[in-house]
């Protein structure tokens, strides 16, 4: 499934991307260079990874997808030749995460979740201005802290209903990819981003699952799309 997923977002992606080049190779480049704020919404879709084989068996489900929600400011320095480059600040403001109800150790019962608590990322880009269009490529690298929670299991392994334990952990994010920003006027252009987003394994080990650790971390492709007003 993730691999269907793959194909289809790097697909489209591509297809953008491609046709924002040739729709602008005729046109006069504008000018990039400043500052500029924004918003952004993303849709990300992975799975989840562990060290325990026991998770997956008890939950049967790997998949974590939704979407995130955020601001995003930065700077671009555009050349004579037209090459440009530019750094990114991204804060995101909500993220959806996943949730997994036990099926071997307290069938239909006990409830898993991921809640996101806050993060921030800083990008860099590089890429060439064709008229109003600028297709690049970036990375991104931040934090984002999440709480893992068990809902319906006490610090005795018994089951107790509405009982809630929680880990919270910070986790190390990549973002690499590609993407295509155009001009709608001259202080506001929107643009679209395909990139993999990969968090690392972080120790999210409960009273109730101990000894740990019990490391969990994220594997999944991102589709964005932003909008920004240049100063």
């Amino acid at each position: 499934m993730l691999k269907h997923r793959v194909f289809f977002w790097s697909t489209l992606a591509s297809v953008i991307i491609v046709f924002a080049i040739t729709e602008a190779r005729a046109a006069e480049p504008v000018e990039w260079t400043g500052w500029y704020a924004g918003a952004y919404g993303s849709y990300i879709s992975g799975e989840l990874n562990s060290d325990d084989p026991e998770h997956k068996e008890s939950t049967g489900d790997y998949e974590d997808d939704g979407p995130m929600l955020g601001v995003m400011g930065g700077y671009n320095k555009q050349f004579e030749n037209y090459w440009l480059v530019g750094a990114e600040l991204l804060i995101p403001y909500y993220m959806k995460k996943g949730s997994a109800v036990d099926k071997k150790w307290f069938p239909d019962s006990v409830t898993y979740e991921a809640v996101y608590r806050y993060g921030i990322f800083i990008g860099l880009k590089g890429g060439k201005v064709f008229g109003k269009f600028l297709p690049y490529g970036f990375g991104a690298v931040g934090i984002v802290n999440v709480d893992g929670r068990s809902i319906g299991v006490d610090e005795n392994e018994n089951y107790s209903e509405g009982y809630v334990q929680s880990a919270a952990a910070t986790h190390m994010v990549w973002q690499i990819g590609a993407g295509a920003d155009y001009q709608v006027s001259e202080k506001f252009f929107v643009g679209t981003r395909l990139a993999a987003f990969i968090a690392a394994k972080a120790d999210h080990t409960m009273p109730w699952n101990e000894p740990g650790p019990n490391n969990f971390g994220y594997d999944a492709f991102m589709i964005h799309l932003h909008g920004a007003y240049r100063f």
